[in-house]
């Protein structure tokens, strides 16, 4: 009889034990890592004057492959917690930065090693929390990364790796200012840790910035004076009246952009010189410079269609064009006042051009 007791023991001991799931553990399905990912985010094109804090560029949801194609699995039955970090394997950008996509990045932005340009990663499934088989990140799913697994994973283990991929987003961004030329990059960007392997993934990129921006030439403004004629009197009817508008231009030399598409505006910012002061700044009507005999009128900058040019304010004119860029606009002379004297009319204006 006692024997027969011992038998029914060891025969429920084994039934317990077949239906149990696994304890917590990470391992190796392949031959141990860590895993390597090589990401090329191609060369992207910012303008010169773009704000720090802009994007300089993004891939979204980008799936990489990893050259041995070796895979992490993590089992868990809910008795215990996974963990997995991934941190930055090069300086983070220090200074706070403007929202990017409502995602605050601040403490988050990698030092590329160009010179005013950092890069933002956040990682996809698992590490994305929400599934029974994905770490559940405790702050964001942004590098540097803290996440932990404590449930039951079910019939799905965490597979990282899956099918050879990493899945994340990558984007640049602007910290400062940028050395002209092609700028290039390439360098480890994170590292990671996970329960019981130490040592999974690292995380490589590498890319160009190239700033779009143009030359000012000493002969840029085609007409300097631009001549707004001789004019009567009796020429002007009342305050607001005008003469006819002289057409002038600038032309931008030298212009590099991105050949798929402009992603630079030209912008214009023209202030009052040689005693001219705006007079009516949102109507880009200015007074006359102070070697000026004439009085009662002022000087009106126009854009090409007609339409007043704004003073003392960064305005966008047009997007660059490869090469050459011409900026157009037109001059006339306005009345300010209801009386008009006869005499030399000139006025001057100092302009910057930014690219953004």
């Amino acid at each position: 009889m006692s024997t027969l007791k011992h038998l029914y023991a060891a025969l429920s001991l084994l039934a317990l034990s077949s239906g149990a799931h696994a304890i917590p553990h990470c391992a190796w399905l392949t031959t141990p890592g860590p895993l390597r990912y090589d990401i090329d985010l191609g060369n992207t094109w910012v303008a010169r004057d773009a704000p720090v804090g802009s994007m300089i560029g993004q891939i979204r949801n980008l799936t990489a492959a990893e050259a041995q194609g070796r895979q992490i699995r993590c089992d868990n039955d809910g008795s215990g917690t996974l963990t997995f970090q991934a941190s930055p394997a090069v300086p983070v950008h220090p200074n706070p930065l403007p929202p990017v996509n409502s995602w605050n990045v601040d403490g988050k932005v990698l030092d590329t090693g160009i010179p005013g340009v950092g890069l933002y990663i956040r990682l996809g499934f698992p590490f994305t929390g929400g599934a029974s088989n994905a770490f559940t990140p405790k702050n964001d799913v942004a590098i540097p990364y803290d996440g932990d697994h404590a449930r039951e994973v079910g019939a799905t283990p965490i597979q990282i790796n899956t099918a050879s991929t990493l899945i994340a987003s990558y984007t640049l961004i602007k910290t400062g200012p940028i050395p002209a030329g092609l700028q290039r990059f390439g360098k480890q960007m994170a590292r990671s840790q996970i329960t019981d392997l130490g040592s999974a993934l690292d995380i490589h990129v590498s890319g160009g910035v190239q700033q779009a921006q143009c030359t000012l030439k000493a002969d840029a403004v085609s007409a300097d004076p631009v001549q707004l004629g001789t004019h009567e009197v009796k020429d002007f009817t009342g305050v607001g009246s005008t003469t006819a508008a002289t057409d002038f231009h600038i032309t931008l030399s030298d212009c590099e952009d991105d050949s798929a598409g402009s992603i630079a505006r030209a912008f214009v910012r023209l202030e009052g010189a040689r005693g001219s002061v705006p007079l009516l700044p949102g109507l880009g009507v200015f007074g006359l410079s102070s070697n000026s005999s004439a009085a009662g009128i002022a000087i009106q900058l126009l854009r090409s269609d007609n339409t007043p040019m704004p003073l003392q304010q960064d305005e966008p004119v047009t997007a660059l064009s490869i090469g050459v860029t011409r900026l157009d606009f037109k001059a006339r002379y306005y009345q300010m006042e209801a009386k008009v004297t006869p005499g030399l009319a000139e006025g001057a204006l100092d302009f910057t051009i930014s690219y953004r």
